[in-house]
């Protein structure tokens, strides 16, 4: 900024002003008097040829020697041509140029490219509509379209397509099978066909278009249903048996894809004519209540499986299925406990940790994801697919609705410290589940040795007092200092998480997940992001205010300041030394 001062002898160099063509001149300093007549003298010109003006407006600049014809725009291009000092139209490509004039100093500006304003922070934005996305602007009948609408529907195709290349059931059973897919393919079919009758008809029968999109799901929903009551009726008896055959269903992660993308697309959309009124509302929250409850059964099942079998299976195997047990479980609560409290930044936080967990999952076949592995009631507790479900009734329209989402710039911080929140939490429950698996090792019921999964033990444990140290950075530290820290924290995670994902990958053949570091990298990056990428607030000239951004994020949630704030501090005051006035 300094040299640019120097550069133009002292103009402002902050001033935004276009020159000759607002579109391709530059803007980091003032016109001089001749590039403003080049520019203006068209310009008004045109505007004095129009209606009269009131007197006094249009006595700046003399237009009585000029050739108000020549300045009209060419007819074939548009383009308003630049007057000499004259008065007179400079010379074009097809005439002789008088006195070798330069070619730049000729304005070609076609009247038909759309307006652009310069990046000052002052100037009007165009409207939303307005703006084309990369020239690419969406006929007036998909207007009605949303994107939250169109998100959901392209989650639901995927959930559904996926679902047919991933593990259905581990039994193989073939009605089950065969039900799965006329499910997965009727849903499918309902998807293109609503969209069909949407947009090609002029005349949408849009009654007859909700109707469709519920039936055509309704299968999808079934059938997940009936293959997780399947795996439930047919594992009672076999709770306290051993299994060395394999579970009788064996619930897979297509199970709970087709699950999810049935929740995701029953739901008629706003261009449909649906709009989810109180009725609905209360509807979605009930049956989140119901998927609540229905995962505390299936956690009851889950500990009555884990002590029948000390005495049938063996000590090592319970105490393994319950340190599985107890991560899942905490994962479900976190997520259920934010949607059914409604507190609104960890409601949005779990809903971004499910959503990376069910992209994540659609490329199981590849990844052999650990938390995605067949289950079944007769092994385990089963939890995957009621957090999918969860998932997609908290982010259906009926329940969005009813929460009071919205972002500030200061919620980066928000996310993040709930970031290191949940990363203190389930690294907790991670301490507990390499404590109990290396008992388990010692009977050879868990992978990897004792040793290991005491280090690693140790290792979860540091996560924890990083996680909280980082939180506690972002709560009471000073404002620069607090981001630093945060920073410094989440860069911790990410190293030492990384390591621990080659270290754990190499000496028990297991990937990235929570207890093996693989939770840490990703909550670690996702921090450093949060503090780092967005620079959460900016003042009006468009520098980061760090210590505004943090008064404004330890204000949010009481919306009030603590009265000992508003005490100025006169420390300084009292402990200078006074003379007594007058001496």
């Amino acid at each position: 900024m300094d040299r640019d001062r120097r550069d133009d002898e002292g103009q402002d160099a902050d001033w935004i002003f276009a020159v000759d063509d607002p579109h391709s001149l530059p803007t980091d300093r003032l016109p001089d008097r001749a590039e403003f007549d080049r520019y203006a003298t068209p310009l008004l010109a045109r505007r004095a040829a129009g209606p009269a003006m009131p007197p006094g407006e249009n006595e700046t600049v003399d237009l009585s020697d000029l050739d108000l014809a020549a300045a009209e725009p060419d007819t074939a291009t548009g383009a308003i041509p630049a007057l000499g000092p004259d008065g007179e139209p400079e010379p074009g490509d097809d005439e002789p140029a008088d006195g070798g004039a330069d070619a730049e100093q000729r304005l070609v500006a076609p009247l038909s490219r759309p307006v652009s304003y310069a990046r000052s922070g002052h100037t009007p934005n165009a409207e939303h509509d307005e703006i084309p996305l990369d020239g690419f602007v969406l006929p007036d009948r998909f207007k009605e379209l949303g994107v939250f609408d169109a998100l959901r529907d392209v989650a639901a195709l995927i959930c559904l397509a996926t679902a047919l290349t991933t593990t259905f059931t581990v039994a193989h059973s073939p009605g089950l099978e065969l039900a799965g897919k006329i499910a997965i393919g009727t849903g499918l079919v309902a998807l293109v066909v609503v969209h069909l009758l949407r947009w090609v008809p002029q005349a949408p029968p849009l009654p007859a278009v909700r109707v469709l999109r519920v039936v055509g799901m309704l299968p999808a929903l079934v059938t997940a249903v009936v293959v997780i009551a399947a795996d439930l009726v047919l594992s009672l008896p076999k709770l306290f048996a051993s299994l060395p055959e394999g579970p009788p269903v064996g619930i897979g992660i297509g199970v709970s894809l087709l699950l999810l993308g049935g929740i995701l697309g029953v739901e008629p959309r706003a261009h449909e004519g649906y709009l989810p009124q109180a009725r609905a509302r209360r509807v979605a929250r009930t049956v989140l209540v119901g998927v609540g409850i229905a995962t505390a059964a299936a956690l009851l099942i889950a500990l009555v499986m884990i002590v029948g079998r000390v005495f049938t299976t063996g000590w090592a195997y319970s105490l393994s299925a319950f340190a599985d047990t107890v991560i899942s479980a905490a994962l479900l609560g976190v997520v259920l406990a934010s949607a059914l409290r409604r507190e609104r930044s960890w409601y949005v936080f779990s809903t971004a940790v499910v959503a990376a967990l069910v992209i994540a999952a659609l490329g199981d076949n590849t990844l052999g994801l650990q938390f995605a592995a067949p289950l079944s009631f007769a092994t385990g507790f089963v939890y995957l697919p009621f957090l999918v479900a969860a998932f997609g009734l908290m982010i259906s329209r009926s329940f969005v609705r009813s929460m009071p989402v919205s972002f500030r710039r200061t919620d980066w911080l928000v996310y993040c410290v709930r970031a290191f929140e949940f990363s203190a939490v389930m690294h907790a429950t991670a301490v507990l589940w390499h404590l109990l698996a290396a008992i388990a090792a010692l009977a050879g019921r868990a992978p990897g040795s004792p040793a290991l999964h005491l280090i690693d033990a140790v290792v979860c444990l540091c996560f924890v007092v990083v996680s909280l140290f980082g939180r506690t950075s972002l709560l009471s530290r000073p404002a620069v200092t607090a981001r630093a820290s945060g920073v410094i924290a989440a860069l911790v995670l990410v190293i030492v998480g990384f390591l621990d994902v080659i270290v754990n990958s190499l000496a028990m053949a297991a990937g990235a997940g929570l207890v093996t570091g693989g939770a840490a990298l990703a909550i670690g990056l996702a921090a450093a992001l949060m503090l780092t990428v967005p620079a959460p607030v900016r003042d009006e000239f468009g520098a980061p205010d760090v210590s505004r951004m943090f008064a404004d994020f330890r204000a949010r949630d009481g919306a009030r300041v603590s009265l000992l704030d508003r005490v100025p501090d006169v420390s300084a005051e009292t402990a200078r030394r006074k003379a007594f006035p007058g001496r």
